[in-house]
């Protein structure tokens, strides 16, 4: 008994690896707002080496996995279609939610990133003068400077669709990748289909083989070109989706290539974690090779490919109901997905909570939220199915086909994290959290979380070094051992706690490098760009207040203040 292609196409492996890269979307992106390393719609004050990794690990192989899977669908698609019937296809699939998602969900996903001082378009990256610093780690040369942002929403849309510097397609990029790739290289996909397929035993080997042109891709293009998906100024990441998209099209059409990958995928899972354990020593300096590191994100992405094929290949292998309505739901939660983030994550990055609670936060309402949606409203909606590229062969008017019912969890998980939210929310008054300007603009001092308080350390100063012409050294400190070290990146504020009215941090005590004392303190928030620090000995009465301002605000207090002068 022989399986259409079409039904070949429903293999429950691969489905199952379109639903896992589909929902890792939500951890990924989410994490990204925490991440230090570009780039993000959204950014926290606070962000961790934490999420660098995190979202380091999930880069090397995710995107990869996603065009091997659609070269996979591709060799299908032809088999099935012809050429013909795969352009029409993929114009209606893919073409149609890339224009009317960009249209839709673009605009206000570049207003909120303008808002929140980033600036990514198709000529590059760019954020405020205040948000320099928060980069430094990962960029130490710095980043260009994004002139000021107060547009409202009405004035901000018209220049979305006339000025290509406002233009995004935000995660839709990946759907015009796809569909470009498609149209491009179609021809030679189609003839390579029809040509006779070679006998003959594979060597695993062979399956490792993909490893060098990666890699050198990697080490060639892409420190040229490091990747802002604008198309046609992008060629390391063209080439590089390329190459996946025509290894998943040959394990489509070679299955004794598939066979072997799951005969290598614990051999292969080792040597991605291999190539992860020399990028974690690269994370610490330890290997600065550049030419290194690029090689080991071939390796890695490539083997982990190899692994995740030969896990889902053991593990799904059942059809059911649950895996059908996923399966049918991934593209539009694809396109859904960055809006919830995006939206839900923007006024939660503004509360004052730490990284851990933030973070579930968007996940859990993000991923609930894009539920709801798909189920209530985009499923049974005609329009938009189309809109959202979902398969015709799960329409809702399908009557071999019964739907779920609206998944409980998702509601549940929607009210709490909304509840919990609001109460943050109200909780919540101006936080405290970033960069500071300390003693008259002398210096710079970042507030963040330590666990369960706040802390504040020296940044910047201005004048950083001593009167023996070397960095300036904590030389008045009590301690005669602590007394070489620099007086940049000094911690100076500790063990602040919020107060009940949620406006005051308390308990804490100021470091003064100056005079080697430490002093008991308060923080007082007096508006979102200014705080005011009473560093007292005793009683707060015996003491001393000094207004600190954020970094980066008072260009915009000066122009008012220079407006009500005129």
């Amino acid at each position: 008994m022989t399986t259409s292609p079409r039904a070949a196409m429903r293999r429950n492996d691969i489905d199952a690896l379109r639903i896992f890269a589909t929902f890792t979307l939500f951890i990924f992106h989410s994490a990204m707002i925490f991440n230090p390393a570009p780039f993000f719609h959204i950014r926290n004050d606070e962000v961790s080496i934490v999420f660098l990794i995190v979202c380091g690990f999930i880069s090397l192989w995710h995107m990869p996995l996603f065009f091997f899977l659609a070269g996979w669908s591709l060799f299908h698609s032809i088999a099935g279609r012809g050429a013909g019937g795969v352009v029409r296809e993929r114009l209606r699939r893919i073409g149609i939610p890339l224009v009317l998602g960009s249209a839709v969900f673009g605009p206000p996903i570049k207003y909120l990133e303008l808002k929140s001082g980033l600036d990514f378009n198709h000529a590059g990256f760019r954020v405020r003068e205040d948000l320099q610093d928060s980069f430094r780690e990962v960029i130490p040369s710095g980043l260009d400077v994004m002139p000021a942002f107060d547009e409202s929403f009405t004035e901000f849309l018209p220049t979305f669709f006339t000025n290509v510097d406002r233009f995004s397609w935000s995660h839709l990029w990946f759907i015009a990748y796809l569909l470009t790739f498609t149209l491009l290289y179609l021809p030679l996909l189609a003839r390579f289909a029809r040509t006779p397929k070679a006998h003959g035993q594979m060597k695993a080997q062979w399956l490792y083989a993909p490893i060098a042109l990666l890699a050198l891709i990697q080490m060639t293009l892409r420190p040229h070109w490091p990747g802002i998906q604008n198309l046609y100024n992008d060629w390391a990441n063209v080439a590089y989706y390329s190459t996946f998209l025509f290894l998943g099209f040959a394990f489509a059409r070679r299955p004794d290539l598939e066979r072997l990958a799951h005969t290598e995928s614990k051999r292969a899972l080792a040597i991605g974690l291999g190539a992860c354990g020399v990028l974690l020593l690269a994370v610490a300096e330890i290997v600065t090779s550049s030419d290194i590191v690029l090689a080991m994100t071939a390796v890695a992405g490539w083997c982990f490919i190899i692994a995740i094929l030969g896990f889902a290949h053991a593990r799904f292998t059942v059809r059911t109901q649950r895996s059908a309505y996923l399966s049918s739901a991934a593209f539009p939660i694809y396109v859904l997905h960055q809006p919830a983030i995006v939206f839900i994550g923007y006024p939660i990055v503004a509360l004052t909570a730490g990284i851990a609670v933030k973070f579930a936060l968007v996940t859990t309402l993000a991923l609930a939220a894009t539920m709801l949606l798909y189920h209530g409203v985009v499923r049974r909606c005609a329009a938009l199915r189309t809109a959202t590229g979902m398969d015709e062969r799960y329409s809702m008017t399908a009557k071999t086909r019964r739907t779920p019912p609206a998944p409980p969890a998702a509601a549940a998980i929607l009210m709490v994290a909304m509840l919990l939210t609001s109460s943050l929310a109200q909780a919540s008054g101006p936080t405290p959290l970033g960069l500071w300007w300390a003693e008259g603009g002398t210096a710079k001092v970042r507030i963040e979380h330590c666990g369960d308080v706040l802390c504040g350390r020296v940044e910047w100063l201005h004048a950083p070094l001593g009167r023996d012409g070397c960095r300036l050294r904590d030389e008045h400190n009590p301690s005669a051992r602590l007394r070489e070290r620099a007086v940049e990146g000094l911690r100076i504020l500790s063990d602040l706690q919020l107060g009940d009215d949620r406006r005051t941090w308390k308990g804490g005590n100021i470091y003064d490098p100056g005079s080697g004392r430490t002093y008991s303190c308060t923080l007082e928030m007096v508006d979102k760009d200014t705080l005011e620090i009473r560093g007292y000995v005793g009683i707060p009465l015996l003491g001393r207040t000094t207004a600190w301002h954020r970094v980066g605000s008072l260009g915009r207090m000066c122009a008012l203040d220079q407006e009500d002068l005129e």
